[in-house]
């Protein structure tokens, strides 16, 4: 069945109407069709609004939690729906998540794109800077109000403080090199800043880095909230000739689902615009999910955070409540109130020291108590010694990944984080990343993020000057670093069989790999040459380095400067 929005009165490119309740209705006759439905727009702007929006309450994975949300498309209980923008512009206004699926099967969204009138940053142009001081000049059109020793602006009705800034070199439109977040977070706490004139604001205090006259400032302001899409519950998603300009936190975020193609699934800045930030966090987020991840010639470019992660969630096991019960706690804010687990699921009981699974379960039944604990019985005994702190982890919800002919560029932080033991295959991208390129981590300490990997090949991609805000983000343009201590004491490796094959390295330095705990690392047929772009800094001058680290194997690379070497579990080795 064919549903075109006209017949509930949008035909596209209507000044300013809003499109919000008559996309609730079309949906509502969509969801009522029990055959195939596509809804098409017509091309041109259709704008929403809060107001008339559906709202609901979610637990988004790796977003501020609490309250409630409102969304122009509430994809909720669809079967067989396809939407067609046919180039069509969705502008959203004030706080929206433009697309919510839930709880639907077989979908496909295509050939639109997604924007905000006002998107939640601002930014500057630095006029001068001296050792303790810099000055930068607002836009003359954007209103901003000055308040203890504070800058705020207005996102959705609200003033929000800024709480921290980013130097962006104005010629690559990257963050400038060095810069990474020592103008942001705690360090920001540090700083003061002070109106000199209408327009001009003067940063004085604790400062880290300073911006040369030129540069752009970019400002974050508000909580992490609303991605531009958010995929709950749902199977077989399709994303495909999409482009997003904007969102106040992620661009998409997915969690438990299986099943989602990616493809020409674009987060890249408004030709035209000025703006250099899209997203204010990652370009693409995945959370225990399954089946197949396909994310196919996309461009992620210019976002507040990684362009893509993919991981598990280790939850903490807090007591043992009956010999097959346990009560068990999400240890990160924004992880709680998930739907960790569900009956049938496999469950690994996990070293909180090592990483390393030492029992598995199934479950029988999964009771939330609160947003932060939860109740898991299982069909038999748990292990009678659990350690203090030891976390589970979900190897049903763990997903394959593919990620081919994508570039990456320009934004802040690393480029791909995986952790997922599905087979992986990062084939014909193209990588810039002001950290680490290609992060394989794993921690039960910090983000509580799952799934040490057991199959990855990196294969074909150019890696361009990763790293050039070293060391925020990374310590090589691939870091393999799970978060155990002293890796070598423990019987096994967290990570293995991870190959880094026939790919271009155009780099300023000579760091490529560094990591630990992996049994089977293969760095072969790589060609490797100097960029010159940056100064290297100290600490980057080894190519390899890796300990508790098993069967390696470095051969047959090809390096623009002879005499390279790698640190083998301490040992030199030439390459």
């Amino acid at each position: 069945m064919r549903i075109e929005m006209a017949e509930f009165g949008l035909r596209g490119g209507e000044e300013r109407v809003d499109a919000t309740l008559a996309v609730v209705r079309a949906l509502d006759a969509c969801r009522n069709s029990r055959e195939r439905t596509e809804l098409i727009f017509a091309e041109g702007r259709y704008d929403f609004h809060p107001e008339r929006a559906t709202e609901f309450a979610p637990s988004i994975t790796n977003h501020d939690q609490g309250g409630t949300r409102k969304t122009g498309f509430p994809l909720t209980c669809l079967r067989d729906f396809v939407l067609d923008g046919q180039g069509a512009e969705f502008v959203f206004h004030g706080p929206m998540i433009p697309f919510w699926l839930e709880r639907s099967s077989d979908i496909s969204l295509r050939n639109f794109t997604v924007d905000w009138d006002r998107p939640m940053f601002e930014q500057g142009i630095v006029t001068e800077a001296t050792d303790t001081s810099f000055d930068f000049r607002l836009p003359p059109d954007v209103p901003y109000e000055m308040r203890d020793d504070g800058l705020y602006f207005e996102f959705g009705g609200r003033r929000l403080p800024v709480w921290g800034l980013h130097d962006i070199d104005p010629v690559r439109k990257t963050h400038a090199y060095g810069s990474g977040d020592r103008l942001s977070w705690s360090s920001f706490r540090k700083l003061k800043l002070q109106e000199i004139e209408p327009g001009l604001i003067r940063v004085t205090g604790e400062l880290r880095h300073l911006p040369e006259p030129g540069h752009a400032i970019t400002m974050r302001f508000g909580r992490r909230e609303n991605p531009g899409f958010f995929v709950n519950g749902c199977a077989n998603v399709a994303v495909e000739n999409v482009t997003l300009h904007h969102a106040p936190g992620m661009g998409l975020v997915a969690q438990r689902t299986a099943g989602l193609t990616l493809r020409k699934f674009d987060v890249k800045l408004k030709p035209g615009s000025g703006r250099l930030v899209t997203a204010t966090a990652d370009a693409v987020h995945f959370t225990n999910c399954r089946g197949t991840i396909r994310i196919e010639d996309c461009l992620f470019e210019n976002q507040l955070d990684d362009p893509c992660n993919v991981h598990g969630v280790y939850v903490r096991i807090v007591e043992k409540v009956a010999d097959d019960k346990l009560l068990v706690r999400f240890e990160h804010e924004m992880t709680v109130g998930l739907e960790f687990a569900g009956p049938g699921d496999a469950l690994k009981f996990v070293s909180r020291d090592s990483l390393l699974p030492y029992a598995s379960a199934t479950v029988r039944s999964w009771l939330p108590v609160n947003a932060e604990l939860a109740l898991i019985s299982f069909d038999g005994p748990v292990p009678e010694e659990i350690g203090e702190r030891d976390v589970l982890e979900n190897e049903t919800w763990n997903p394959d990944l593919l990620v081919r002919g994508c570039t990456v560029r320009a934004n802040r932080a690393r480029g791909f984080l995986i952790t997922t033991p599905g087979k992986v295959l990062l084939e014909g991208n193209t990588i810039s990343a002001p950290g680490a390129g290609i992060k394989l981590s794993g921690d039960a300490n910090s983000w509580f993020e799952s799934g040490a990997v057991r199959d990855v090949t990196i294969r074909g991609n150019t890696f361009r000057d990763c790293n050039y805000c070293w060391p925020d983000w990374g310590r090589a343009v691939i870091d393999i670093d799970p978060e155990i201590e002293e890796p070598e004491r423990h019987p096994a490796a967290y990570h293995r069989n991870i190959r880094i094959e026939d790919n271009d390295f155009i780099t300023y330095a000579p760091a490529l790999v560094y990591g630990h705990s992996v049994d089977g690392l293969t760095f072969r047929g790589n060609r490797i040459r100097e960029s010159g772009s940056y100064p290297t800094r100290e600490g980057q001058e080894t190519a390899i380095e890796l300990r508790a680290v098993t069967e390696a194997d470095f051969s047959g690379n090809r390096f623009e400067r002879a005499g390279q070497s790698a640190l083998l579990n301490g040992e030199e080795v030439p390459l």
